[in-house]
């Protein structure tokens, strides 16, 4: 790699490949490209599937507009067909964006990273606001004395490097190299918080996988599915 101009002036467009270019030659570099691909692809499956299960679990609880249409778990394959449709459709749109405009879809992928941080001090937090109030049953290991420490140690760094990572990544700032992440995650709190207010306080409780471990007799539905109620 010593002609870094060249590699990021690559006419594929993806420097990343033509590195594997340079090293294997069209045919190696082609068959090595290949392999980043497939591992994307399962990279990409995987991800929606866990997203397939959050979008069912909020649904289920009530937590989503329209979550008597996510929730539906179809009575042949007995999988939430629609909740699985719901994240190939957003899915699908966000890899649109990326042809439109690249800066965007870079805005929308930089929030990954602090949403992800966030999410874990999110119940942190939560523990340590309402252990009063709330019955909190430990696992067989606990960090003990230590525990909030810890808790408050992880809450100060997270809430450090969330900051720092919504930063731009060159000086002098231009509208051309701005991080719009800060502006992505702005919207996605008014949106949540907006949804919360409106409907979601008055029907969400938490959890409602109480009935999960029974067998649960219900109807099939006109169009073949069935929405499980585990109120």
């Amino acid at each position: 790699m010593s002609d870094y101009d060249g590699i990021l002036a690559s006419p594929t467009g993806l420097p990343a490949a033509q590195i594997f270019l340079n090293a294997g030659g069209r045919t190696g570099g082609t068959i090595m490209w290949f392999w980043v691909i497939l591992i994307q692809f399962f990279t990409g499956c995987a991800a929606m599937l866990a997203d397939t299960r959050m979008a069912y679990a909020f649904a289920r609880d009530d937590a989503l507009p329209f979550s008597g249409i996510w929730c539906k778990v179809n009575a042949y394959t007995r999988t939430p067909i629609n909740a699985v449709w719901l994240v190939v459709f957003f899915s699908s749109c966000l890899n649109l964006i990326g042809i439109g405009s690249t800066q965007t879809v870079v805005a929308i992928f930089n929030i990954t990273a602090p949403a992800l941080d966030l999410s874990y001090i999110a119940v942190i937090i939560a523990h340590l606001v309402y252990e009063h109030r709330v019955k909190f049953v430990e696992g067989p290991y606990t960090l003990g004395a230590l525990g909030k420490p810890i808790n408050a140690v992880a809450i100060c760094w997270v809430s450090f490097i969330s900051v720092v990572l919504f930063f731009p990544t060159a000086r002098p700032v231009t509208a051309a190299n701005m991080n719009y992440a800060v502006a992505v995650a702005g919207f996605i709190a008014l949106f949540s918080l907006s949804w919360w207010w409106i409907g979601a306080r008055k029907k969400y409780t938490g959890p409602r996988t109480k009935d999960i471990l029974q067998v649960v007799d219900t109807e099939n539905s006109e169009d073949g599915s069935y929405s499980p109620d585990f109120r």
